[in-house]
This record gives structure tokens, C-alpha cells and sequence, in this order.
């Protein structure tokens, strides 16, 4: 940054909304900042949820990044019908 004439260094630090899925390291005249541009892209959130046989899973997914938060384990009876042939 250039300030009354003199080039200052100025040093940020930041948080992003959500957590980087992908590492990226290039020794370059510039910073990369397309892997950040993504996260602040698409703001929607759409809650899922999974179920089958043996449990249920609900979840978030926000952009590429998706995030669980509760997971159940059931134990269901089989179908297997007790007994055997009545004449």
C-alpha cells in the first residue's frame, strides 16, 4: 500500500466463514486467493438427511463443505418370522 508517497507494508489476518477443504502452496509473485473467492460465492445452506437400515444421519452442506451433526445407530428386528410350518 502506498501512503503519502511511501509504500507501506500492511500484514491481515483473517478467518474464513467456513474451513478450507484443499491446501494450496506456490512459491509466486502473487497470492492466490481463488480457493478463499469460493467460500464467499454461495451463502445457501440445505440441510440433508441419510437413512438406512442399520442408522440415520442429518446434516448441512454449505457451498462445497459439508458439516454433520448428529448420527444415530438403530437396531432394527430382522424379518425373518419366528416359528415354522403349522399343518
Amino acid at each position: 500500500v502506498v501512503f503519502d508517497g511511501k509504500q507501506k507494508h500492511i500484514a491481515m489476518a483473517f478467518e474464513p466463514p467456513r474451513a478450507l477443504k484443499s491446501g494450496l502452496y506456490l512459491c509466486d509473485n502473487r497470492f492466490h486467493t481463488e480457493a478463499l473467492e469460493e467460500l464467499y460465492e454461495d451463502d445457501n445452506k440445505y440441510g440433508f438427511v441419510v437413512v438406512s437400515g442399520t442408522g440415520v444421519l442429518y446434516g448441512l452442506l454449505n457451498g462445497k463443505s459439508r458439516e454433520v451433526l448428529h448420527k444415530f445407530d438403530v437396531e432394527l428386528p430382522k424379518k425373518h418370522g419366528r416359528g415354522g410350518q403349522s399343518a
